[in-house]
């Protein structure tokens, strides 16, 4: 697949042109850029691997001629499956539980949790992110890790919970600063108006603020 990207600024001096080449198999995926970008040109690629079912390794890179910056980044990613059903069942009954339907052993394969990390050496910053399916479709947990090189980090850390017609968000970070919002649909029928509330705490400045605000149509 090929697209181009076209931006042009009042002064002419940031008009961008960007043509892009998109490729991959079974297993793996590519991407080519090439145009002009502040009066220079602008070549990037990047390669993205799956190594085994659970692990996929890849990189970016790109060099814009204006400036002669190279940009460049590193991504590893890890899943986690799901435990199936089978091990929960004493071993005793293994041998006589029935067969699975397909779609019940396609959502036991499906990932419950997965790992991400992200190098970008140029600017020295270092990326992990974790996200964890504790119910599907129900509670989902997640942290965040973000490390620059003015060693001033920052960490977070959230939770997600979907009822039945509701949804719970959660996040406090390292600052000890607590975020929450609520969204509730007033309904059980489609395109019924939504609710939703949130709320900010932040134990460092001792300060709180909340807003509220509803979606109709």
């Amino acid at each position: 697949m090929a697209k181009v990207q076209c931006s042009v600024s009042p002064e002419g001096s940031n008009d961008q042109l960007l043509g892009e080449l998109d490729f991959g198999g079974m297993t793996w995926t590519g991407n080519l850029k090439y145009g002009s970008m502040g009066g220079g040109r602008v070549y990037g690629m990047n390669y993205y691997q799956g190594i085994t079912q659970r692990l996929a390794m890849g990189g970016e890179g790109m060099y814009i001629a204006a400036n002669g910056n190279m940009l460049s980044s590193y991504t590893l990613k890890y899943e986690m499956p799901a435990p199936a059903a089978d091990d929960e069942l004493p071993s005793s009954t293994s041998s006589i539980t029935p067969e699975a339907p397909p779609q019940a052993q396609q959502l036991e394969n499906q990932p419950s949790s997965w790992m991400c990390a992200q190098l970008h050496p140029t600017q020295g910053m270092f990326n992990m992110h974790y996200k964890r399916v504790v119910t599907p479709n129900r509670v989902t947990l997640g942290a965040e890790l973000n490390m620059t090189p003015t060693l001033e980090s920052t960490v977070m850390l959230g939770a997600e919970f979907n009822l039945t017609r509701s949804k719970v968000a959660l996040g406090i970070d390292g600052t000890g600063k607590l975020q929450s919002t609520l969204e509730t649909k007033l309904g059980r029928v489609p395109g019924v108006p939504t609710l939703n509330f949130s709320s900010e705490v932040d134990f460092a400045s001792d300060s709180m603020k909340f807003g509220y605000g509803l979606n109709v149509g």
